[in-house]
């Protein structure tokens, strides 16, 4: 199965909550806990975090954009 893991609001302006943790953090976090799980099942994992984005809209686009 392929899956297409995006791991949080991670490239201004697209950030994500900050509070008790930096919401970027945790999602990192868990994102790479996942895609190590999802591969040793066997799966295939798609990054589909952005590096860059010109607006939320521009970041959300390129995150569902990715194959």
């Amino acid at each position: 199965m392929k899956f297409g893991i995006d791991f949080g609001h991670n490239c201004p302006p697209d950030t994500g909550a900050s509070g008790i943790q930096q919401e970027d953090d945790v999602i990192k976090a868990v994102g790479t806990i996942l895609t190590q799980k999802l591969r040793t099942a066997g799966h295939e994992v798609v990054n589909c975090t952005p590096r860059s984005a010109t607006s939320v809209t521009n970041s959300l686009h390129q995150e569902c954009s990715k194959k």
